[in-house]
């Protein structure tokens, strides 16, 4: 180079060389296109100007997925062995350069753009708000030749359902400024003039798909629908139809439901008994029906509108509510096992922050994450470790994605936290609503799944906001209230000689052994039995699932103590716990619980006794235990500094627990009930 016979451009191709210590922030080009004429006319009546695909031809407009497409060709070497680029997700620097491909001028969407990744699309909030930030982050971050240029198609769907907050963000764009930021808009034939640009040119046998964005194929409708009877399920119900075996039943059922509620479920139910590609028998098509092809129609459309009477009593969750059903949305969007292209992604933008993830609520080392993982594994994870709603496994993908986008916005939140539990902030943001809405947690949880995800990603920054004030709102929310004094109350558990010596394994061999067979006392459904005419109900297994609510009042007036369907029915409730060890300790509650009211035949609990909310204090008492007498001399309390050990242990402390001998959990089970009622007591002070 310094005898000029190579110049920079030689060894640097890209031009790279020219932006070293140069932040150019250019102005962000904007291109508005309209999915058709109306889309067009009605934008035009508020100022906006746009175009059809069909007026920018020969310029094609097509999916950021088949970008993605096109880049897995790049490079790819069969004879060496080479692939091409792996399948990430693109992001926006990638997706605003006007792209040269095998002599056709193409245009890619934006990734979060694609209707057919996940369902966070559907939310035009949430869209509006992706957009900003993607404007934002292209304009401090291009370091290419040209301008950025975001191409963006607006749709029927858009304007019907996310109207104005799109109509606020056209009229900025059309100011020539977004949150700050410098944009232009313009025709897409006149961008080109000043925008990047990239080339391609060989890219083996890969053809484009004859279909762009502006062509789509009408989707069969096997199902019967009517608005006016979509309404949610009674947990009675729901309950009845995730019992229900009877397969010619079910489809019976399935031909003749106008509610999208009832056939999702009646879908699950399908599905648990014969998978996705079980064949309906539709008439219709020449093709087989599939449980999956009535799983995307019920997806398709609850995501399009939905006059389901939803019981909200807030003016804030009133506004919050949309014409698209999420509860069906990410009911459907779990059992098709659909992942957002982004997770890994925001993974990797968690863990570089120094910050470990866990998801479900099963407090293993196998549940963490704290390497970057592709999507598959996330996925892996997450299918084995989330609660049994399968909306759970979407709703775990949402705050992953949410996280990911606020560690990089606001870092702030996320001081003291290592270990981000998802789990546990899905279980803080229902305790808000619970506490907004004066319902119960497994309550609440339904309505959460009603919310949009904007409106959850709100919700969420602001548990992260008060994380610390929102963990003792959940201790108030679990608090019990009895009848009687403390003093009155015969807090004792007897110990049996034969359980004094741990079996040969150890207990907690013995209780995975146990739980496997579904062995029982003897005795113990009548037991059960007995305990509810202490309570206002029993929930055996998750919390946050109303279906697991026993209702003493139902139950006692409609059963008996030794009838067989009531044993079914709690046996049905203890099968779902995927954990056999955690499966015999439910058992082994309820028999501490039977041996409690036994002992006191006047105790009368108000409340609905939550088994995993019992064995939770008593694994958090247990593990405390060796420090209480020390915190009560120096006149602590239990919430203190060592209970933040706990969090930071909880793997070792249930696995302790389940070490422990069935006296010791029973009484540990005693300890956190009396825990539990004293801090009744306490609230009412």
């Amino acid at each position: 180079m310094r005898e000029e016979l190579l110049a920079p451009g030689d060894i640097d191709p890209l031009g790279r060389h020219l932006n070293i210590g140069r932040h150019p922030q250019p102005v962000v080009q904007i291109a508005l296109l309209a999915e058709d004429e109306n889309v067009q006319n009605e934008l035009a009546t508020h100022g906006i100007a746009t175009q059809t695909p069909k007026q920018v031809e020969p310029i094609q407009v097509r999916y950021a997925s088949e970008l993605l497409a096109v880049y897995t060709q790049i490079g790819r070497n069969q004879k060496l062995g080479i692939s091409g680029r792996p399948t990430h997700l693109l992001q926006s620097l990638t997706t605003a350069i006007i792209f040269q491909i095998q002599g056709e001028t193409i245009v890619f969407l934006p990734s979060f753009s694609d209707e057919q990744q996940f369902y966070l699309t559907l939310d035009f909030n949430f869209w509006v708000a992706q957009i900003k930030t993607e404007i934002a982050y292209s304009h401090y971050n291009w370091r290419g030749l040209g301008r950025p240029t975001i191409t963006l198609l607006i749709t029927n769907t858009m304007l019907s359902t996310g109207s104005d907050a799109l109509l606020e963000l056209m009229k900025d764009l059309k100011d020539g400024h977004c949150n700050g930021t410098a944009v232009k808009l313009g025709r897409l034939n006149q961008l080109m003039l000043t925008a990047g640009r990239e080339k391609i040119d060989f890219l083996h046998e890969f053809e484009f798909n004859q279909s762009s964005v502006q062509d789509c194929a009408p989707v069969p409708q096997y199902l019967a629908y009517n608005p006016e009877k979509n309404q949610l399920l009674s947990p009675t119900q729901e309950l009845k139809l995730e019992c229900e075996n009877n397969l010619g039943l079910l489809l019976s059922r399935l031909r003749y439901s106008e509610n999208l509620y009832e056939q999702i479920e009646l879908l699950q139910a399908l599905m648990r008994l014969q998978g996705l590609d079980f064949n309906t028998g539709f008439a219709g098509s020449e093709q087989p029906v599939t449980v999956a092809d009535l799983l995307n129609e019920v997806y398709l459309k609850a995501s399009q509108s939905s006059h389901s009477k939803i019981p909200f009593s807030s003016r804030a969750l009133e506004r919050a509510k949309s014409k698209i059903a999420w509860a069906v949305v990410r009911r459907a969007a779990g059992l098709l096992n659909k992942v957002d292209m982004g997770l890994s992604d925001a993974v990797t933008d968690i863990l570089v922050q120094q910050k470990e993830i866990m998801v479900g609520k099963s407090y293993t080392e196998a549940s963490m994450i704290t390497r970057p993982l592709p999507n598959a594994e996330i996925m892996d994870k997450i299918y084995n470790f989330c609660r049994e709603d399968i909306r759970d496994r979407v709703l775990t993908q949402e705050i992953i994605i949410y996280l990911g986008l606020f560690i990089k916005s606001e870092p702030q939140l996320f001081k003291g936290l290592l270990t981000l539990r998802v789990g546990y902030l899905i279980l803080l943001i229902t305790s808000e609503l619970a506490s907004e809405l004066q319902v119960t947690q497994d309550e609440a949880y339904e309505r959460l799944m009603h919310l949009s995800p904007f409106e959850i990603k709100k919700r969420l920054g602001q548990v992260l906001a008060g994380y610390e004030e929102l963990q003792q709102v959940v201790f108030q929310q679990e608090a019990l209230h009895v009848n009687q004094h403390q003093q009155d109350i015969e807090w004792m558990v007897l110990s049996d000689s034969d359980e004094s010596e741990p079996p040969v394994g150890g207990w907690l061999r013995k209780r995975q052994r146990d739980g496997a067979v579904n062995r029982v006392p003897k005795d113990f459904y009548p037991s059960v039995w007995r305990v509810m005419k202490h309570c206002k109900g029993l929930v055996i297994g998750d919390k946050l699932e109303r279906r697991n609510r026993l209702d003493s009042n139902l139950i006692l007036s409609e059963m008996t103590p030794g009838e067989k369907n009531f044993a079914l029915l709690v046996e049905h409730l203890l099968n779902k716990i995927p954990a056999s060890e955690n499966r015999q300790i439910n058992i082994e509650a309820l028999m501490a619980l039977a041996a409690l009211v036994e002992r006191n035949p006047k105790l009368q609990i108000e409340g609905y006794i939550v088994l995993e909310v019992v064995i939770g204090h008593a694994v958090r008492l247990a593990w405390l235990d060796p420090y209480l007498k020390e915190i009560f001399a120096q006149g602590g309390n239990i919430k203190g500094s060592q209970s933040a050990r706990y969090d930071e242990h909880k793997v070792a402390a249930w696995r302790t627990f389940y070490e422990s001998s069935p006296y010791v959990c029973a009484s540990y089970v005693v300890i956190a009930l009396q825990f539990l009622t004293e801090l009744g007591e306490t609230s009412e002070v």
